[in-house]
């Protein structure tokens, strides 16, 4: 006697599984609430082993009548349902007998052997649906670090570049951009031209702010601002000062006349102080955008030039847009991103991300936890403790830069 073999659900998947699933992705095969809320009802009165063995197929035996009534709807709104799930979404087979009856006797009601068959494709769809809400989200925050660039750079523009025209059919385009609420409404392809769109307008103002002379902006400068010297290290220098002479046998009569930066002009740690500051003051004057992108690692510069395939146009804009599309790669949270750029303004927390993510292999203390790390660096910004330069430093010399 030949056996009946029926389909299984994929390794390791149970009905609950299933069930979540369907909830997730319902929205993507206009799969209604409460169509869905049916849907759900039947399953659960399916054995469960009969998912995972192939002996058996899941059914669900009861009349429609008391199905209507435990649902709270009429047997002609149930016909319905049941009709769109088999026809339209073809999620389930309706077996009955020649009067129309439901029976466990020769497995007449609601099969979901089509839907344990379809299972694979809809793990397929519910990644796909997660990739797509995910680049939803990414767009979104972009479109966000965008808008607030944008108004920084019309606050900080002069009144004569306020009063060109150019400038004014910069500020209307701005102004035409899509309510941040009606972003996550807005198709996919359509999301991603409007930001593409966004990326354009930002560049278009810092043309504009470069162009006039009399602007006071700090689009591509204002790192310099929160960009001080980062480092708590002691260099030690022994004085060259000559020994001072003992005047007299007491403690009092001792001076010290060579200790400390306030000793004579040859004293070697006035020497090494001022070459310090002037080295540092050096690296700070060769800091620009380019230089970032040197400094930057791998992950760091790939998602620049995807930004701006020339790397001699590269802008401060450019690398907050690469950081801002990086942090989820180095899980940071959105939440200390945004914190991050109301402390110190995106070109700061971008600097901050690209530091992080290039320590990430530091030799001896590699940062492990690169969210942890921008809050805590957030906290020493608003507290007046966090400093870059030493950072940048360490990280050019490292790279021999």
């Amino acid at each position: 006697m030949n056996q009946t073999y029926f389909p299984v659900l994929p390794q390791g998947w149970e009905r609950s599984q299933v069930e979540q699933l369907l909830i997730e992705i319902a929205p993507a095969i206009g799969l209604r609430a409460r169509r869905l809320s049916a849907l759900l009802y039947m399953m659960g009165y399916t054995k469960p082993s009969a998912w995972t063995s192939s002996d058996a197929e899941p059914v669900y035996f009861a009349p429609q009548t008391d199905t209507a009534l435990a649902l709270g709807k009429t047997e002609r709104a149930l016909r319905n349902d049941e009709h769109a799930l088999e026809a339209v979404h073809g999620l389930i087979e309706k077996r009955v007998k020649a009067n129309g009856s439901r029976s466990f006797y020769g497995k007449c009601g609601i099969v979901f052997s089509r839907l344990i068959d379809l299972v694979p494709d809809l793990i397929e769809l519910r990644d796909r649906v997660r990739a797509d809400r995910a680049r939803v989200r990414e767009l979104v925050q972009l479109r966000s670090t965008h808008l607030r660039s944008i108004k920084r750079r019309i606050e900080a523009a002069s009144p004569q570049l306020v009063q060109t025209t150019d400038f004014w059919a910069a500020t209307q385009a701005f102004e035409q951009w899509p309510h941040s609420s009606k972003l996550r409404a807005m198709p996919l392809d359509a999301l991603e031209a409007h930001v593409l769109d966004c990326e354009a307008l930002c560049g278009r103002f810092d043309e504009l702010l470069q162009m006039c002379p009399d602007s006071s902006c700090r689009a591509e400068e204002n790192f310099r601002s929160f960009i001080q010297e980062d480092t708590y290290e002691s260099n030690s220098v022994n004085c060259n000062a000559s020994n001072p002479t003992r005047t007299s046998a007491n403690a009092s009569g001792t001076d010290f006349m060579g200790d400390g930066p306030d000793g004579p002009s040859h004293c070697n740690e006035n020497k090494d102080e001022a070459a310090d500051a002037a080295f540092k003051l050096r690296f700070q004057q060769s800091l620009n955008p380019k230089r970032f992108f040197d400094l930057a690692g791998p992950d760091m510069q790939i998602h620049i030039e995807a930004r701006c395939a020339d790397p001699t146009s590269i802008s401060m804009h450019h690398i907050v847009d690469a950081a801002e599309m990086l942090k989820p790669h180095l899980g940071i949270n959105h939440d200390a991103w945004v914190q991050a750029c109301r402390a110190m303004g995106p070109e700061g927390a971008a600097i901050c991300v690209l530091v992080i993510d290039a320590n990430r292999d530091h030799p001896t203390s590699p940062v492990k936890n690169p969210g942890g790390a921008l809050r805590a660096w957030t906290r020493r910004y608003e507290t007046g403790d966090l400093n870059l330069v030493g950072s940048l430093i360490g990280l050019a010399r490292r790279r021999g830069l």
